[in-house]
């Protein structure tokens, strides 16, 4: 039985719209990618993006209402206004 990994276009099109997604200002969180964008590798295709990229993806852990910790990722104000229009 083959393994059930993503097919380089679906690895293509998460990276596509988590990057557009933080370039609105906005932050997002493991569970947040699965709702959106059906995107069970959230921190996996994060990481292309800052290694491939050079993409300077924040991370921090936060704590949810139920006590969960979990990463939230983001990008710097001062890196969506100079990448405005070219990412």
């Amino acid at each position: 039985m083959p393994a059930n990994t993503p097919s380089p276009n679906d690895t293509t099109s998460h990276k596509a719209q988590l990057l557009a997604h933080l370039m609105t200002g906005a932050r997002i969180t493991p569970l947040e990618a699965l709702q959106r964008f059906n995107c069970l590798s959230c921190s996996q295709r994060l990481g292309d993006l800052r290694r491939d990229n050079s993409i300077p993806i924040q991370s921090r852990f936060i704590t949810t209402p139920t006590g969960k910790k979990v990463k939230e990722y983001w990008l710097e104000p001062s890196y969506i206004q100079s990448h405005k229009g070219t990412v």
